[in-house]
């Protein structure tokens, strides 16, 4: 791919994920990586399992972001409908990949029940992710990349295409603050505003009895970050 992904969007599929029965953790993994990556993640979205709710979702982040990673829901039960709303969202067919069925075969004889059937369909055109974590494939097509929900499954298959997202890694820097945020906030909008290519950020720690936290700074361009790294310096020391 000669033009790597800039931006990226990531599609949460899941009711267990909105009840509160499951605590995320893939979209967190795939920030991380994205941002080490120099792609910068712009949107998470979570939805239930529900066919439409994923299709229009889905439409909306093809279309707004260069690339869309989805988690959760390619499964063999009957809540697992992922792959056909993604076959559905590009107007294409669900179809049994004839290389995983073979794997299949290999694996279990002629022990290949539905459920394993139906993981192993993938939308017409599309390319199956292989990842070490799973037999079963997730599924790229057009812009977006259909994953496993299970965490180290999700990981490993994240991690078999992150070369499409390649570009100039950002850099962070944190700076530890022993104030209320209040004393420093006009002053550090100041030095936000004349660094924009620096994403400048105040994240506190505790705000009653000692004030403390930290001042994260983070870009592409590693000059830019050093001078506002010296800004907001000079920023507490003159506070």
């Amino acid at each position: 791919m000669s033009n790597p992904y800039q931006t990226a969007a990531i599609l949460i599929i899941g009711n267990e994920v909105l009840s509160g029965r499951t605590r995320e953790a893939n979209a967190w993994y795939a920030a991380k990586k994205l941002f080490e990556q120099g792609c910068k993640l712009a949107e998470v979205a979570i939805v239930p399992d529900v066919h439409d709710d994923i299709v229009s979702t889905l439409q909306r982040l093809s279309q707004r972001y260069d690339a869309v990673i989805t988690s959760g829901g390619i499964g063999p039960t009957h809540d697992d409908i992922t792959m056909q709303a993604v076959a559905d969202c590009f107007a294409v067919r669900l179809l049994e990949h004839a290389e995983t069925m073979q794997k299949l075969y290999e694996q279990f004889g002629q022990d290949v029940d539905e459920g394993r059937r139906r993981m192993a369909r993938l939308p017409e055109t599309s390319e199956p992710i292989v990842c070490s974590a799973s037999l079963m494939p997730g599924a790229h097509i057009q812009n977006v990349y259909v994953l496993a929900g299970v965490p180290s499954i999700f990981a490993s298959q994240l991690d078999s295409f992150l070369h499409h997202f390649a570009g100039q890694a950002f850099i962070r820097k944190e700076i530890d603050v022993y104030m209320a945020e209040s004393r420093f906030a006009a002053a550090l909008t100041k030095v936000q505003a004349s660094f924009q290519d620096v994403e400048i950020g105040s994240y506190p720690v505790m705000c009653v009895d000692h004030p403390c936290g930290k001042i994260c700074l983070s870009s592409q361009n590693p000059e830019s970050l050093e001078k506002a790294l010296q800004a907001v310096r000079q920023m507490i020391e003159d506070l």
